[in-house]
């Protein structure tokens, strides 16, 4: 199983971006100070070659032998998961993160008795429930 944001959430992102360049473009074409011009292009520069390809890029992919996400910037895309043939169990908890908010943590336990804790991410989250069932389905304990 692939999950991945709805189509309409990169889309968002690329519409910020056009409106920003044709925002842009406007001020040009009126002759208005170059630099609010030019922050309107690196807004749609932004929008549009950072955030709506990162967006697009992100999945959890969840198949016979692992859990992965990638996710970040499509330049520098991060990674992080398990297999399940390393997992003895998992524990869905809460942590508190460097601005003292609470978030999600999974506690993940190795059959050689080393816990990571793995954050993550939205797209996971929003997809949590779901892969909690198949990871039972495939004979994982989470609690």
């Amino acid at each position: 199983m692939i999950y991945r944001f709805p189509t309409y959430v990169p889309g968002i992102a690329l519409a910020i971006a056009v409106l920003a360049a044709s925002i842009g473009a406007l001020l040009l074409w009126r002759r208005q100070p170059l630099t609010i011009a030019l922050i309107a292009f690196g807004v749609a520069a932004v929008a549009g070659g950072v955030f709506a390809p990162m967006l697009a890029m992100d999945r959890v992919v969840l198949d016979d032998e692992k859990l992965e996400q990638t996710t970040g910037f499509w330049f520098a895309p991060t990674v992080k998961g398990f297999r399940f043939a390393d997992v003895a169990t998992i524990a869905i908890g809460t942590t508190r993160d460097r601005k003292n908010r609470e978030v999600e943590v999974w506690r993940v336990k190795g059959r050689d008795g080393q816990t990571r804790e793995i954050d993550p991410g939205d797209l996971w989250e929003m997809n949590g429930q779901d892969i909690i069932r198949r990871l039972r389905e495939k004979g994982i304990e989470v609690r």
